[in-house]
């Protein structure tokens, strides 16, 4: 029995008198009422918990089911959220499906409990069979939005919304989100704007973004794109000096690499927003990053640099041949020198075997000569003169002793190197192909183009 011995409870069965005619009913509607009114001991609540779990041993889960909500909701109306918990946690171990046992009042109490995964589980749950619950779409989207996931919140948000227009806190709810996203997008715009600033910076201010990136995704303090700084760390982030630190730090926010975002940390330090376009468009920049030796040889186009390595004196020269052998000799030479400026090492080697080439047969045919023969271990070689490798015409000149020694030693020089046209050959040796080399091959064309013209 619940005993009616206050003024209040007897005021209450007067209510139940003057609604219900019928006084032994009246007095039976009073009892329920007044033993729900009644807070649940510990005891009370285990014996409900055992009842329950008998009718799930029973496989009587939706009468388990039904019994289990009527106990949550009384706990949630005493505000007993550990109790809510421990109790969905007794009897779901049990159960074949926990989500059986979902309800409005389990994902609330978890709220309150700072265990907001588990309720956006729940929500997320029972927006399936209720998709027009406003009450769950508003709650479930205020926790969206402390996860700043923004979007999503205002989706929620807009349904809830459009259910409950008139519901007070959907609707500031709704005004705020519809805030936020708006302040969203105008920031996106201005991430994306920034990004025309980046393809201007230069190679120092590019590696001081990557790191900071870098250093900021692996603090402790990073979430989605948002950290709190304080101003020492920035120097930490960027692996420089603390004056370098603070002129970055001022010319990314300027830029909108960076953005403060109004809110302090736990130590009352910036909270700062990363742009969330900025890592992928540095990786694509580094993409387009045009090779420092191409640059520095682009610089070197001038005729000054040109008359140092005897451009103009050979391109004269060369100028003077007959056209059969002039457009082939000014080509590869054009070429070597342009690869020779760029630092492109093998190309520079391949063409100046090429080029000398080209230049002892330019040199026999103008005296004449058609074929070339020599010995070698005793044995005759003779080759038509447009058949013969490098190799045979060096053979030929030094034993007719046409070309001096050092000449010869030029040529054989590039005939060695050139043999690193064959990837094999890189492969298998370690020797690498280096400015030293690209520096003898050239200057042994150079040479013998004044020379041999």
């Amino acid at each position: 029995m619940c005993p009616a011995d206050t003024d209040a409870k007897a005021s209450k069965l007067a209510l139940f008198t003057i609604f219900t005619p019928n006084l032994p009913l009246a007095g039976k509607l009073y009892k329920t009422v007044s033993c729900k009114l009644k807070k649940m001991t510990k005891k009370e609540i285990t014996e409900r918990i055992r009842e329950i779990k008998k009718l799930i041993q029973e496989d009587e889960e939706f009468s388990a089911s039904l019994k289990f909500e009527e106990l949550i909701e009384q706990l949630h109306s005493e505000k007993k959220y550990p109790a809510v918990i421990e109790s969905f946690n007794k009897v779901s171990k049990l159960s074949s499906s926990s989500e059986l046992y979902y309800s409005f009042e389990l994902a609330f109490a978890f709220v309150e409990l700072d265990n907001e995964n588990m309720a956006e589980k729940v929500y997320e749950y029972l927006l399936i069979s209720n998709p027009e619950n406003s009450a769950v779409l508003n709650n479930l989207s205020n926790i969206k939005k402390r996860k700043r996931k923004f979007k999503e919140a205002f989706d929620l948000i807009s349904q809830a919304y459009e259910i409950e227009p008139n519901d007070e806190i959907v609707s500031n709810n709704y005004d705020t989100l519809n805030q936020i996203v708006s302040e969203i997008k105008e920031r996106e715009q201005k991430f994306k704007h920034s990004l025309i600033y980046l393809e201007r910076e230069n190679k120092f201010v590019i590696n001081k973004l990557t790191l900071f990136i870098q250093n900021a995704r692996k603090d402790e303090a990073f979430s989605n794109g948002i950290i709190a700084i304080p101003k020492w760390k920035f120097k930490v982030f960027m692996q420089t000096d603390e004056d370098k630190a603070e002129s970055l730090r001022n010319q990314w926010i300027d830029k909108n690499y960076i953005c403060e975002t109004g809110q302090r940390g736990e130590y009352y330090e910036i909270i700062y927003e990363i742009n969330p376009f900025l890592e992928k468009a540095i990786s694509e920049i580094k993409l387009k990053v045009v090779n420092d030796n191409w640059i520095q040889g682009i610089e070197k186009l001038n005729t000054k640099s040109l008359e140092e390595i005897n451009y103009y004196r050979n391109l004269k020269k060369i100028n003077k041949i007959n056209k059969q052998f002039k457009k082939l000799i000014l080509r590869d030479y054009e070429e070597l020198t342009l690869n020779y400026l760029m630092k492109n090492h093998k190309s520079t080697i391949i063409l100046s075997g090429s080029l000398i080439e080209t230049l002892l047969i330019y040199h026999l045919k103008k005296k004449k000569i058609t074929n070339v023969s020599y010995e070698v271990n005793n044995r005759k070689v003779s080759k038509g003169l447009f058949e013969a490798t490098l190799n045979d015409l060096l053979q030929f000149l030094e034993q007719k002793k046409m070309l001096e020694k050092h000449f010869v030693h030029l040529g054989n020089i590039s005939r060695i190197f050139r043999n690193y046209v064959h990837p094999g050959k890189e492969l298998r040796e370690t020797e690498e192909l280096d400015q030293s080399k690209s520096n003898i091959c050239y200057i042994s064309a150079s040479e013998l183009i004044n020379t041999m013209i």
